[in-house]
């Protein structure tokens, strides 16, 4: 064998036993640390992660738990359902305290900026009081065609504020609110005019769903079909309530008799859910009736 490869064997013979050297002295000398395995080498700037342990629920018995507060606020609302009446708003509050809360729920949601007035109207004629291309008004019970996209004839089909723009309807979002609008033959909706609604003591005209006259009092009053009465009054006492206004108490006291007479029913709470999608809150009374009765006054 040439001189240069055994030199190059005995290099490669140092170099091996140096390193058992170190082995055996790495494992025998106290005081040096073990070597740690490489699977878990880092960067020094690596911070450690670290896992909270996943505790087990345990269940609760009906005696442990924890009674909710009952804080009154707009969180505690219950949820509105079509079963109404079922789980009522408030049940504890009466009169002004009442109002006040259910001020919160009427505004709830309600996006003031959404519609224009011609944008209410479209949806009136077209979305809520509109079926298979047939608007029917709310006095007359006149049906008229009106197909998507056409606006109707000012003569035959107008826009009925039921709390009156002149005794505070006259501005957005009070003017624009669908909960009081209704689609109106003109010449019906001039004659209620801003008469409050009430029971005439005689009929103008028997053949009409629709009439007007003195009432007992002598005063002039307006009254719709029975088969909006109901839907009418809780629009008049969302009103009053929504917009902290006031109704006479004359026709409150009628208004209450046809909220009885005339109940919520599928078609106001199917009315209703389009309100919420067109304009974003709900109407206390479709959803809670019997909210009226702790109210003495509106």
């Amino acid at each position: 064998m040439p001189a240069r490869a055994w030199i190059r064997l005995l290099l490669a013979l140092l170099v091996l036993s140096a390193l058992l050297v170190g082995i055996v002295l790495s494992r025998a000398i106290p005081g040096l640390p073990p070597r740690v395995p490489a699977i878990i080498d880092t960067p020094s700037s690596a911070e450690p992660v670290l896992v909270e342990p996943v505790a087990t629920p345990v269940p609760i018995t009906a005696d442990e738990e924890e009674v909710e507060s009952t804080e009154i606020g707009i969180e505690h609302v219950p949820p509105t359902t079509a079963q109404q009446g079922e789980v009522p708003f408030f049940p504890e509050l009466r009169n002004e305290a009442l109002r006040v809360q259910l001020r919160s729920i009427a505004s709830a949601g309600h996006d003031e900026d959404r519609l224009n007035y011609r944008e209410a109207r479209e949806v009136l004629y077209w979305i809520l009081d509109n079926k298979q291309g047939t608007v029917t008004t709310v006095y007359a019970l006149r049906e008229l065609p009106l197909a998507d996209g056409q606006w109707p004839r000012q003569q035959n089909l107008n826009c009925e504020h039921l709390w009156p723009q002149s005794k505070g309807a006259k501005a957005p979002p009070m003017k624009t609110d669908l909960f009081h609008l209704r689609p109106a033959v003109p010449r019906v909706n001039s004659i209620r005019s801003n008469h409050p609604f009430g029971e005439p003591v005689t009929k103008d005209d028997p053949s009409t769903p629709w009439h007007v006259g003195r009432d007992a009092t002598g005063q002039t009053v307006f009254q719709p079909p029975p088969e909006h009465q109901g839907d009418i009054s809780r629009s008049m006492f969302y009103f009053a309530v929504r917009y902290d206004e006031s109704i006479d108490e004359d026709q409150e006291v009628v208004l209450r008799a046809w909220h009885q007479r005339d109940p919520v029913d599928a078609r106001e709470r199917a009315r209703a859910d389009l309100i919420e999608r067109e304009q974003g809150n709900r109407n206390p009374f479709i959803d809670d009736p019997e909210a009226v009765n702790r109210i003495d006054d509106f």
